[in-house]
């Protein structure tokens, strides 16, 4: 049964060390964190989590976000599977905590992490740049990046996710 709750808020948080240091970058260029209140009795794992915030997302949101990262040369897997959320490579995964990475062409490298707190979901997004244009179009990416992810966060904290 899903249990839906009143709309929960997202805040900017700094990236928590135990999440930065889940991830895989040699080096991080940019880096963003968001915490959103669960509440207590709402259970799931991290890859829950992070299946219900991209892959239960409105069908133009998800066709938009996948058309944008294509048309920006990021190589995404299938759209759902074992090894894959929305396309995303899980490079790591923990019940509590996963790690999705993505390359793009451009020469950025991304890691999107999930961690579960015992009242709270952290989203964090670190880049490393390889590139001088992942340098250049990622800041123009990041205005969209903040309000689609506020949004996905919000969404999906307001509905509990279901066991897959």
């Amino acid at each position: 049964m899903t249990n839906v709750r009143s709309r929960p808020g997202v805040a900017a948080i700094p990236a928590p060390d135990d999440v930065r240091s889940f991830s895989s970058l040699r080096r991080i260029d940019y880096e963003d964190a968001f915490a959103v209140g669960i509440a207590e009795h709402v259970s799931g794992s991290a890859e829950q989590w992070a299946r219900a915030v991209f892959e239960s997302a409105p069908a133009p949101l998800r066709a938009f976000l996948r058309f944008g990262w294509s048309m920006l040369g990021a190589k995404l897997g299938p759209a759902s599977s074992a090894e894959h959320v929305f396309g995303l490579r899980i490079g790591a995964a923990q019940p509590d905590r996963i790690r999705l990475e993505v390359l793009w062409r451009i020469g950025l490298r991304a890691n999107l992490m999930f961690r579960m707190r015992s009242h709270s979901l952290v989203f964090a997004t670190f880049v490393e740049h390889r590139r001088r244009a992942s340098r250049f179009i990622w800041p123009l990416v990041v205005p969209i990046h903040v309000v689609v992810m506020r949004y996905l966060l919000t969404r999906a904290a307001a509905v509990e996710p279901r066991a897959r």
